[in-house]
């Protein structure tokens, strides 16, 4: 059995240690690592029962300074996510700990108050224990491992200049132009999340440049160093940024005589998370032993909230996760009923239903943090069925209304009178009633007949309803046929410009129309003359009877349809329809539906404009996103679908 431990015996091993403030609780990770020839030696090593274990006299497990005690490696434990909860791996770095040479490797991970130790020295060696209570010891004597003691910052070597306040944090000033401050140890070790000033923070993966005015350096999984690196929190004035170079170098760019910055470990940094959190109109959410939470939204926005979670427990394998509590969340979200849980490309998209004060783990988060989208979900009853309705960027006075036969005043059916000549005989022994004559116009065709002096009330009635015939043909014979030629974008077009014609040709509601005869007298006697001259065209035989008076009646009125889009033939004449009316303050607005089930049609106008129709993304559990296009800041946007 061939073992290499990290580190190693015989060698001294430098520990630095965060300063803390005097009487603050604070603890530094050590990790030792044994590492076998490969997996069938680790399983074999198990299946007889060999153990292999540090022995040391490090101040943990309740021992006393200069005790020694065994400590047992083990493989790195993860936390199993319970059913029925969403979980979240919110960065690529979230797998980067399954490799090959890891899986025949045990760990000790030990966490002590080292900074009560600063200057000293601690011993150990590594053993095997085997079932029959044999040891073998695999050091030399006089040839034991050392951990020394040092005040500092793991994975930061920091240039001078610096200084050290009361409460633990660095701070130093600088002169306009270039200052570097210090270098990182290894830069593919950490992942940067930045913030400028007025704006939502920026993640930056490993051996990549950033820049801004405030950094969060969170360690990746795969830094498994002996002394465990802990996040790093940067803040510096204004008139000043912040940048790391690819190599690992830490420059402040100042224009001021007076610039500022300030450095520390994160679970020391509640202060600094606040002024972070000032430049972006947040919070500082959560903080704890488990992460920081920042809550942040994009200057002028109402929602969502941008959460920036930052761990501060030991990122070692990159699988760990642990839990998001309601309790943790801003308190403007005490008052949701539900909310919507996004990553920030979108691809997982949660929704937690219920009020928020009766949950209590929203989501799970993978131990290398991240940001999440939260914004509250609005309520629909769609048929005694509740569906959930999100925006998902940031945006101001978000309104929904369901338009349905449930809900809204019933579809116009104002019977609009239109006359009809019926063939009436007149009894000789009856009176025929005097009625005087109108003035005649010139004889028209049948076809024109109904079409009293070109009304523009009965073109328009005419041209909605060739509209609507236009509109189910398309949709019953030609749309599926358009989208297998052409594709699914080009046909949702077609389907928004039929519908808006259907909507600008629709004749509105208003109270007026419907206490009032919508056409004037002159035009219903001007139909009667018309259909009147047309009979006697037709047959001479009719023309007595023509000239006998007709009496008007009220035929069966058109359909008429307070939406833009019909409903399909012989289907419901009044399907629901979801109506959402809000400020955008994003180029691509996106809205989350989950509930809906399959959505018929969409349409959408900015600033009273139509815009493109909505692409439907279906993801899982139900959730459909309407993601549009480019759409100028500032707009009020306004959509209409169709359930």
């Amino acid at each position: 059995m061939q073992l290499t431990f990290t580190p190693a015996l015989g060698e001294e091993t430098v520990l630095k240690v965060a300063p803390v403030a005097s009487g603050r609780p604070a603890s530094q990770s050590v990790l030792f690592k044994a590492t076998f020839e490969d997996r069938e030696a680790l399983l074999k090593a198990r299946t007889d029962g060999v153990k292999v274990e540090v022995w040391s006299d490090i101040p943990v497990d309740g021992r006393s300074y200069g005790d020694w005690g065994a400590l047992p490696f083990s493989e790195l434990g993860t936390t199993s996510v319970p059913q029925g909860v969403p979980s979240f791996s919110l960065t690529s770095d979230a797998k980067e700990g399954d490799d090959a040479s890891q899986e025949n490797s045990l760990y000790v991970h030990i966490r002590a108050p080292f900074h009560e130790h600063i200057g000293a020295h601690f011993h150990f060696t590594y053993r095997l224990v085997f079932p029959t209570g044999e040891i073998k010891w695999l050091g030399e004597f006089g040839r034991n491992g050392e951990l020394v003691i040092e005040q500092g910052l793991p994975g930061v070597d920091l240039r001078e200049g610096w200084n050290i306040s009361d409460d633990g944090t660095y701070r130093t000033h600088a002169f306009p132009g270039d200052r570097v401050l210090g270098y990182l140890a290894d830069p593919r070790a950490w992942s940067c999340w930045s913030w400028r000033s007025s704006s939502l923070p920026t993640f930056t993966g490993a051996s990549q440049a950033c820049e801004g005015l405030a950094m969060v350096l969170s360690p990746r999984p795969y830094a498994r160093e002996v002394n465990v690196l802990r996040p790093l929190v940067f803040i510096a004035s204004h008139s000043t940024s912040l940048h790391i170079t690819e190599e690992g170098k830490i420059v402040l760019r100042s224009s001021s005589p007076f610039a500022r910055v300030s450095f520390s470990v994160l679970e020391h940094s509640r202060d600094l998370l606040e002024g972070i959190a000032a430049l972006c109109d947040g919070e500082v959410a959560a903080f704890d032993d488990v992460a920081a939470m920042l809550a942040c939204r994009l200057p002028g926005a109402e929602l969502p909230l941008h959460l920036v979670i930052l761990p501060m427990i030991d990122n070692l394998d990159g699988r760990s996760v642990f839990p998001l509590k309601a309790s943790s969340l801003p308190k403007a979200t005490a008052d949701w009923d539900g909310m919507v849980v996004s990553s920030p490309d979108m691809r997982t998209v949660e929704f937690v239903t219920g009020p928020l004060s009766q949950t209590d783990v929203v989501a799970w988060v993978g131990a290398a943090g991240g940001e999440l989208i939260v914004s509250p979900a609005r309520e629909v009853v769609v048929d005694s069925h509740t569906c959930y309705v999100a925006l998902l960027t940031p945006h101001q006075e978000l309104r929904v209304e369901l338009d349905s036969v449930q809900s809204r005043t019933p579809v116009e059916t104002t019977k609009e009178p239109q006359t009809t000549i019926q063939n009436q005989s007149v009894s000789r022994s009856s009176p025929t009633p005097t009625v005087p004559r109108q003035r005649r116009r010139a004889p028209r065709s049948r076809s024109s007949a109904l079409i009293p002096y070109e009304s523009p009330r009965l073109l328009r009635r005419y041209l909605h309803m060739v509209l609507n015939v236009v509109l189910w043909f398309w949709s019953v014979f030609v749309r599926s046929l358009t989208v297998r030629l052409v594709g699914e974008s080009v046909a949702r077009r077609i389907s928004g410009l039929l519908g808006l014609a259907l909507l600008k040709t629709a004749y509105p509601v208003s109270p007026k129309t419907l206490s009032s005869p919508p056409r004037p007298e002159e035009d219903l006697q001007e139909v009667d003359d018309n259909v009147a001259d047309d009979s006697r065209q037709d047959s001479p035989a009719q023309s007595q009877e023509a000239e006998e008076p007709a009496a008007p009646s009220v035929s069966t009125p058109l359909p008429r349809y307070s939406s833009s889009n019909p409903p399909e033939a012989l289907g419901d004449p009044n399907p629901p329809r979801l109506a959402l009316s809000v400020d955008i303050l994003s180029k691509a607005p996106v809205i989350a539906l989950r509930g809906f089930g399959t959505l018929k049609d969409a349409c959408a106008t900015v600033d009273g404009k139509p815009t493109s129709s909505p692409q439907i993304a279906t993801l899982k559990d139900g959730v459909q996103l309407l993601q549009f296009g480019v759409v100028e800041d500032g707009k009020h946007l306004e959509v209409l679908v169709t359930l």
